[in-house]
């Protein structure tokens, strides 16, 4: 079966597709055309627009529709308008190029004082070559910024319980930790046949009701450095002893 070995969003998309365990955690997701922006702004709130090889929330806009008018945001700046899906269409086009973006419903995430956040979840190899759950934390979005990468959206980052206390009992936070610690070992066992990859940055939106989506795995170097932003640096202690034993194996 092939599968994707690159850093397209919508090719791995299709691959966690397949799973019949994971497709339920995956929003509604498209290649971004005229077609698919009507259809999904027809049927939904608020979308996403993301380029497709792009990270650390690079070109990410939100588009919505409110009051008989389209609207959207880039990364962190100022509201723009629309009038019709097709203007919308070429501002969007005007703004981020023709290469390919996918386009996702907006999940409803939990929030903290009034800001999203997302969880990153990584998982290492360990010294025996098996993937072993590392560390996690909440990102927090800066203010007035649509993204949850803390570097390019100004936002911080938080231990997750004290994220999820601001919208979950600690007994439901509690549990949905573990489950995003058996879905994190489920997701790279999925990636398991990708023998040169060693860790995976794993993010996930939690809606106020504790339910999670898988938003996207980064499998190309993400980030440790991020964890030191926690005053708990044990987190981040944990991720550098498992790349130095799975290293020392190798």
């Amino acid at each position: 079966m092939p599968v994707p070995y690159n850093s397209s969003k919508w090719a791995l998309h299709k691959y966690y597709s397949r799973s019949s365990n994971l497709r339920n955690y995956l929003p509604p997701t498209a290649i971004l055309s005229k077609k698919t922006l009507s259809s999904f702004l027809s049927r939904y709130s608020s979308v996403y627009i993301k380029p497709d090889r792009e990270h650390t929330g690079t070109g990410i806009i939100r588009a919505w529709k409110k009051g008989g008018r389209y609207s959207f945001v880039k990364v962190k700046g100022k509201e723009k308008y629309s009038r019709s899906v097709i203007g919308l269409y070429k501002r969007i086009r005007q703004s981020n190029g023709s290469g390919r973006h996918i386009i996702q419903k907006t999940i409803p995430l939990a929030k903290v004082n009034g800001r999203r956040f997302d969880i990153r979840v990584m998982m290492m190899r360990n010294a025996s070559g098996n993937w072993e759950y590392a560390a996690m934390l909440a990102k927090v979005a800066g203010k007035g910024s649509i993204i949850s990468n803390v570097r390019r959206g100004g936002g911080y980052a938080l231990k997750v319980e004290s994220a999820l206390a601001h919208s979950l009992s600690k007994k439901k936070s509690a549990e949905v930790k573990q489950r995003l610690i058996r879905l994190g070992y489920q997701i790279s066992n999925h990636f398991n046949h990708f023998k040169s990859r060693s860790q995976l940055g794993i993010d996930f939106a939690v809606d106020e009701s504790g339910r999670i989506y898988l938003i996207e795995v980064n499998h190309e170097f993400p980030s440790h450095v991020l964890f030191l932003r926690l005053k708990d640096k044990s987190y981040f202690h944990n991720i550098r002893r498992l790349a130095r034993a799975y290293k020392k194996r190798k």
